[in-house]
C-alpha cells in the first residue's frame, strides 16, 4: 500500500511541476497526470473494497453493492466515480467537476486544442481538487516492505522516524494537503477564466451572425432574428434529420426552398431569436458566482447546449465571406 500511495504523490508533485510554469503544453501534460492520479485512486477504492470482501465472509454476505463494486474494478471511468460516491469517499461536487476534467482529458487526448485558451486555469483547479478528494482517501492497511525504497519525489512528503518505519500514516493526507497549499489555486482565477473564455465565445458568434444577417435578400436586409432561423433551417435542410423529419411531418414535397420554409414552421429549433443577448447574461452571471464548481458546471453546460448553433453560425459566416471573396475577385478579373 505504502508503494501505492507514493506511487500517487509522485504523479502529483510531477504534475504540479509542470502546471506551475504556466504554459499551455505543460498545462495539458499535468492535467493528464492529475487525471491518471486520480483514476488510480478510484480504482484503489474498488480493490480495497473487494479485498474486504473476500476477506470477511459475513460482511459479504450483506453488502448491498456487488453489481457496482463489479462495474468499478473494470475500465469504466464513470462505474470508479459512482462507487467511490456508493462510499462516501467523495462528494457529489467533486464527482461532477473530475467528470467534465476527465472529459475535458479526452478531448486533449484525442483533439489536442479543444479548451486551450483556460487549459492553465483548468489544470490548476483540476489539482487542487484533485488533492481534495485524494487526501481523503481512507487507507487500508498501511503495509510495507522492509527494503523498501520510495520514489524520489515522493520522498520528501514522507516522515522517516531514524528506526524502521519509512513513514507513517498521516503522511498521505499531510503530502495531498501541502501540494494543494503549493499550487495556490484562486477560486476567482479559475471563474474569470471560465467568463472570459464565454465572452470570446459568444464575441466570435456574434460577429458571425452580423455577418449572416448583413446579407441582402429581395433588397431587404435580414433580422439577427431572421438569420438565426434561416442557419438553423438552412442546415437542417442539408442534414438526415431535416429531411426525415419533414417526410413524417407530412411534407408533400417540392424544392429545396420549399423544405427551408417547411422546416422554419414545423421544426421545433433550438433557438427561435437572436440568442446573443442571453447567452451574454449567462457569463455575466458566472462572473458572480463564488463556487468553481458550479461556474465550471455551468460553463460545460453552455458550451454543450450551444455548440450545434455556434457551429452552424461559423459554418454559415465561412462560406459568406467565401463567396464574397469570390465575387471580389471576379470583379478584378481574377
Amino acid at each position: 500500500m505504502l508503494m501505492f500511495l507514493a506511487g500517487v504523490i509522485d504523479q502529483m508533485d510531477l504534475s504540479l511541476e509542470h502546471i506551475k510554469k504556466g504554459g499551455v503544453h505543460d498545462a495539458r501534460f499535468g492535467l493528464m497526470l492529475t487525471d491518471n492520479a486520480v483514476e488510480l485512486v478510484l480504482h484503489q477504492i474498488a480493490k480495497d473494497q473487494q479485498a474486504r470482501l473476500k476477506t470477511y465472509q459475513h460482511i459479504a454476505d450483506t453488502y448491498e453493492h456487488k453489481k457496482e463494486l463489479e462495474e468499478a474494478m473494470g475500465r469504466s471511468f464513470e462505474a470508479k466515480l459512482k462507487f467511490a460516491r456508493i462510499e462516501a469517499q467523495m462528494t457529489e461536487e467533486q464527482a461532477r467537476t473530475i467528470t467534465t476534467m476527465h472529459t475535458f482529458r479526452n478531448e486533449l487526448y484525442h483533439l489536442g486544442l479543444q479548451h486551450e485558451p483556460i487549459l492553465p486555469s483548468l489544470a490548476l483547479f483540476y489539482f487542487a481538487t484533485a488533492c481534495d478528494f485524494i487526501g481523503g482517501f481512507k487507507i487500508l492497511g498501511f503495509s510495507y516492505s522492509w527494503n523498501i525504497v520510495l520514489p524520489e519525489r515522493a520522498q520528501k512528503y514522507f516522515t522517516r522516524d531514524g528506526r524502521f518505519s519509512p513513514a507513517e500514516p498521516d503522511d498521505f493526507p499531510n503530502a495531498c494537503r501541502k501540494l494543494e497549499e503549493a499550487c495556490q489555486h484562486k477560486k476567482s482565477v479559475t471563474i474569470a477564466s471560465l467568463a472570459d473564455h464565454m465572452d470570446s465565445v459568444i464575441s466570435d458568434s456574434d460577429t458571425c451572425l452580423d455577418v449572416l444577417a448583413h446579407l441582402i435578400y429581395d433588397n431587404q436586409r435580414r433580422t439577427r432574428d431572421e438569420a438565426i432561423i434561416d442557419c438553423q433551417t438552412w442546415r437542417l435542410a442539408f442534414e438526415t434529420e431535416g429531411t426525415d423529419f419533414a417526410k413524417k411531418g407530412g411534407w408533400r414535397g417540392g424544392t429545396f426552398f420549399d423544405l427551408v420554409e417547411w422546416l422554419k414552421r414545423n421544426y421545433p429549433l433550438q433557438f427561435k431569436k437572436d440568442p446573443i443577448p442571453s447567452w451574454k447574461k449567462q457569463a455575466l452571471r458566472m462572473r458572480s458566482n463564488w463556487n468553481p464548481h458550479v461556474a465550471l458546471a455551468n460553463y460545460q453546460s453552455f458550451m454543450t447546449v450551444t455548440g450545434p448553433m455556434r457551429e452552424a453560425l461559423l459554418e454559415g459566416a465561412t462560406q459568406v465571406e467565401a463567396e464574397i471573396d469570390r465575387l471580389v475577385d471576379e470583379r478584378r478579373g481574377n
